[in-house]
C-alpha cells in the first residue's frame, strides 16, 4: 500500500510539473505581428518561456529559454535585447547597420556584446546603443545609419531649460557625457550614475536614478496622488525610474522585486506589475 501511494504521489507531482512547464511556455502568437515575425526570423529555435505586459498592452517584455530578454513596444518593434552570455544570431546582426559592426570589429575586437538598445525619437529617427560585457562595461551609441555619436560634454551646448533643471535638482553632480540623437533629443549622464533624457527644447521625459533615490525636488515634480499611492503601498521601496508616456507616467521601483507602475497624468493608477530582475 505504501509503494502504491508513493507511486501515485510521484505521478501527481510529475503531472503538476508538466502542467506548470506547459503554462510557462508561451507562444509567439501572444505577441504583436511584427514581434512574432522578429522571433521567427532570429530566435525560432529558442522558445519564449515568459511574457510580461500590462493589461493595456503598452509594451512587452519577453524571456527566452536560454535567458535572453527581448523588450518590444506596443506595436511589436524591438527596443532592447539583453543577450546575457548567449551568442547573437547572425541573422540579427545582418539587420544592423554595417557601419556599426565595422566600428566594433575595428575598435573593440576583444569585447562581446551584452545588450543592444534601439531608442526611437519621433516616427522615423532612432539610435542604437551597444553595451559590452564587464569588466569594461563600455557603452557606445550610433545613429540609425551607423554613425558614431559623440558623447563629449565639452562639445555640447545644452538648452537653458536643461541647465536650469540640472542646477536645481543636481547642483553637486557633474556631467560625464551627453548623447545626442538625430531628432534633437539627448541624454545627459551624471557622475552619480543618473541618466536623464531631454527633448530638443530641454524638457525632461525620462529619468533614471539607477540604484539611488531621486532628490526630493524631483519627486515633487510628480502628481501628489501618485506619490501618495506609492508611499502607502510600497513604503520600503523608492522610485528609480520615471518616464513620461502618452497616457501619463510609467514608474519603476527599486529591487528586489522591481515593481512597475503605470499612472494617468493626474496620478491615478492604471496598472501595477512585477517585472523580471536582470
Amino acid at each position: 500500500m505504501v509503494k502504491q501511494v508513493s507511486k501515485l504521489t510521484v505521478v501527481i507531482l510529475l503531472w503538476g510539473l508538466f502542467t506548470c512547464c506547459s503554462e510557462m511556455q508561451k507562444s509567439n502568437n501572444d505577441l504583436p505581428t511584427e514581434a512574432n515575425s522578429f522571433m521567427n526570423n532570429h530566435f525560432k529555435e529558442t522558445p519564449i518561456i515568459q511574457i510580461n505586459t500590462t493589461s493595456k498592452k503598452m509594451d512587452y517584455e519577453t524571456v527566452l529559454e536560454n535567458g535572453t530578454e527581448i523588450n518590444y513596444n506596443n506595436i511589436g518593434e524591438w527596443e532592447e535585447i539583453n543577450f546575457k552570455w548567449n551568442p547573437i544570431p547572425q541573422s540579427f546582426l545582418n539587420e544592423l547597420p554595417k557601419a556599426i559592426l565595422d566600428y566594433i570589429d575595428e575598435n573593440y575586437p576583444e569585447e562581446t556584446i551584452h545588450k543592444i538598445e534601439r531608442k526611437h525619437f519621433g516616427r522615423k529617427n532612432l539610435i542604437y546603443r551597444i553595451q559590452f560585457h564587464k569588466p569594461n562595461d563600455v557603452e557606445i551609441s550610433f545613429t540609425q545609419n551607423g554613425e558614431l555619436i559623440s558623447d563629449n560634454p565639452n562639445e555640447k551646448k545644452l538648452p537653458s531649460a536643461t541647465k536650469a533643471f540640472l542646477k536645481k535638482h543636481y547642483p553637486e553632480s557633474n556631467i560625464i557625457s551627453i548623447v545626442d540623437d538625430v531628432d534633437g533629443d539627448f541624454e545627459v549622464r551624471l557622475d552619480n550614475k543618473s541618466e536623464l533624457d531631454f527633448d530638443r527644447k530641454g524638457m525632461w521625459f525620462q529619468l533614471d536614478s539607477k540604484k539611488k533615490p531621486f532628490p526630493n525636488s524631483i519627486i515633487q515634480l510628480l502628481p501628489n496622488e501618485m506619490i501618495k499611492y506609492i508611499s502607502q503601498n510600497y513604503p520600503e521601496q523608492f522610485i528609480k525610474e520615471v518616464e513620461k508616456k502618452s497616457y501619463g507616467y510609467r514608474i519603476t521601483l527599486n529591487k528586489p522585486n522591481n515593481i512597475e507602475l503605470c499612472f494617468t497624468g493626474s496620478g491615478i493608477l492604471i496598472e501595477a506589475e512585477e517585472v523580471p530582475v536582470n
